[in-house]
């Protein structure tokens, strides 16, 4: 019965890079996991606002393209209050949750001869006019439009109008960076904590180095061959074994590889071989 083989156990050093690998591998697919769950909970549609961006039920785009067709100069406040243009007559907000300054801010406005819509409750705030009794969303607009002319009405000749949108996130003055959303924020990072894994993988030693078995010592058999193989590049075979042959006349083998005119390079190196050995007999 054949005896069975037995396995070779790697060493310890290859074992302890093996389960280094594993785990960043897993790390990694656990990382990129979590991306794909934040991308997909990323990509459901975001809650209908009172912004003229907005064409959802609750939004105000079809009260904003309605006064634009009518003639009504209209545009979007996506800069704080203290920064508007001087061009701005009117000042519609839809959105509730202004502090105590900017509420200062639109009350001076008034006293200029500027005109505020409030289609919401701003606290402290006493607008020129306001739109609570009534429902002016895309939603709305589309059951009764004929809704929009108070709001016509309230803004026809006044001069420019300015819906705010900065409290939807529409602000110039914000960086990119701080209008994405949350999972966005940590898919960001998530990536970039995998990059980093990724580049201290590839450049941190983790595992000791595996040491080699050094070469082996060499014999004269490496001089032989290295001096056969050079005097077969320099065509140089017979002379060689005819000085061979000179330097050891007794050897009768030596006298046979001398007479052959074109040697081969297996006679060259037999030769060779005879010539140190017996240079070793004599020494």
């Amino acid at each position: 019965m054949a005896a069975r083989a037995r396995r070779v156990r790697p060493p310890c050093s290859e074992c302890h890079a093996v389960r280094t690998r594993v785990v960043e591998l897993v790390a990694l697919a656990v990382l990129l996991g979590v991306l794909v769950l934040l991308a997909s909970s990323s990509v459901s549609a975001p809650a209908s606002t009172h912004s003229t961006y907005d064409t959802g039920p609750r939004g105000y785009r079809a009260l904003y393209d309605v006064l634009a067709r009518e003639g009504v100069p209209v545009t979007r406040l996506e800069l704080p209050l203290g920064e508007r243009s001087p061009n701005i007559r009117v000042l519609a907000l839809t959105a509730s949750g202004y502090d105590a300054a900017d509420v200062r801010r639109l009350q001076l406005f008034m006293q200029h001869g500027g005109t505020v819509l409030a289609f919401v409750k701003i606290g402290g705030l006493r607008p020129t006019r306001s739109f609570l009794g009534k429902n002016y969303t895309n939603l709305a607009l589309q059951n009764h439009p004929k809704s929009a002319r108070d709001v016509y009405d309230a803004v026809a000749g006044r001069g420019l109008v300015a819906f705010d949108e900065r409290p939807y996130g529409y602000d110039r003055t914000r960086s990119l960076w701080s209008v994405l959303p949350a999972p966005v924020h940590a898919a960001v990072w998530l990536a970039l904590v995998a990059v980093v894994l990724a580049l201290i993988e590839s450049n941190v030693r983790f595992a000791p180095p595996i040491l080699r078995e050094p070469p082996a010592d060499r014999d004269s058999s490496y001089y032989v061959r290295s001096m056969a193989a050079m005097l077969r590049r320099g065509r140089a075979g017979r002379p060689t074994i005819e000085r061979f042959a000179r330097a050891y006349p007794k050897s009768r083998e030596l006298i046979e590889l001398a007479a052959i005119t074109r040697p081969n390079d297996a006679q060259v190196l037999r030769a060779a071989t005879l010539f140190a050995v017996l240079r070793k007999e004599h020494a």
